[in-house]
């Protein structure tokens, strides 16, 4: 059996690199996952989204998205004075509400397949106006979340992207 030497200067080491500028959104995104259920309480999801530094929050049901809550509809329910929100011990207090995130869900959630390309995740994002991904694995769990914070580091880590 014969095998043809590689000529090495044929090689051009940017097209068999990976693209470090625009890599598989698993490579940028955030480890965690963080969500509520349906049946959490708005004033505890206000909390969540203020000590996570979110816009945007997760709802998983048996480990499944359903949809999303987005701090406007809660920021909404706060003006029209269904909604109080006192101290910051949420988990130490009973809710003083009984809206839940079902009754501000927003549907579809945002997906992305981990293998995707971080560019093409953040034109969606884009396009739709959206402040969360999440990041999902082949067997339809979620593994992890992209958020426009996971995106500027991403820039701040390759400045070439930007023309800086």
């Amino acid at each position: 059996m014969s095998t043809t030497p590689v000529d090495a200067s044929s090689l051009d080491p940017d097209r068999l690199a990976p693209d470090a500028g625009n890599p598989a959104v698993a490579d940028v995104m955030r480890d965690e996952v963080v969500f509520c259920l349906p049946s959490t309480p708005i004033d505890a999801i206000a909390k969540l989204l203020a000590d996570n530094e979110l816009t945007e929050i997760a709802v998983l049901l048996d480990r499944r998205p359903v949809g999303y809550v987005h701090q406007d509809d809660i920021l909404d329910r706060l003006v029209a004075g269904d909604l109080v929100i006192a101290g910051s011990d949420v988990a130490m207090r009973p809710p003083l509400t009984v809206l839940q995130a079902r009754d501000v869900l927003r549907t579809p959630p945002l997906l992305a397949d981990e293998r995707q390309q971080v560019r093409e995740v953040a034109a969606v994002m884009a396009q739709q106006g959206r402040h969360l991904a999440l990041v999902m694995h082949e067997d339809e769990t979620p593994v992890g979340m992209v958020t426009p914070t996971e995106l500027a580091d991403h820039l701040l880590a390759h400045p070439e992207l930007t023309g800086a």
